[in-house]
């Protein structure tokens, strides 16, 4: 249970924390103006009706997704409970950046789908200025389950007779 609450915990503060940061630094360009980037095709601050149900639905999908990523992991805890705590900062940072991120099977203009299968101008404007936030977020994800998630204590004690 501990493992699962600090992988849920963990996505839901790093991508609240991740993103609140590079958005107000560098992506807010991205989100907000008539023209922005991403209000071709979410929601954004500019459509206040759309924007609001983002806001509304904001928490309750992070939870979920931050849930099932603690599901999913779930049996790696016994596999990776001896490694050094920066070795399992290294493993989950990089799993989450890799698979969340950079290789979802979603396009995006800051991972390889977007590449492939968004128009030119799209990857151009976004791929470079949304790394850091993903970045960010891995690593904050990283720490918080290695530190926090995969203590010896949280592996199920052996039925010894």
């Amino acid at each position: 249970m501990r493992f699962f609450l600090a992988v849920l915990l963990a996505h839901v503060f790093a991508y609240l924390i991740a993103g609140g940061i590079t958005y107000q630094l560098i992506t807010k360009d991205l989100w907000e103006g008539p023209d922005s980037l991403l209000s071709a095709y979410l929601r954004t601050p500019g459509d206040a009706e759309l924007w609001k149900y983002a806001m509304i639905w904001q928490i309750p999908a992070q939870i979920l997704r931050g849930a099932l990523i603690a599901l999913v992991l779930l049996p790696l805890l016994e596999f990776q409970t001896n490694w050094k705590t920066t070795k399992k900062i290294f493993f989950y940072a990089a799993l989450t950046f890799v698979l969340t991120h950079l290789c979802s099977a979603a396009p995006s203009p800051a991972n390889i789908e977007g590449w492939v299968y968004m128009k030119p101008a799209y990857v151009k404007l976004g791929f470079i200025k949304m790394q850091p936030e993903m970045l960010l977020h891995s690593i904050i994800f990283g720490f918080i389950v290695a530190r926090y998630g995969t203590t010896k204590d949280t592996l199920p004690k052996a039925d010894v007779q």
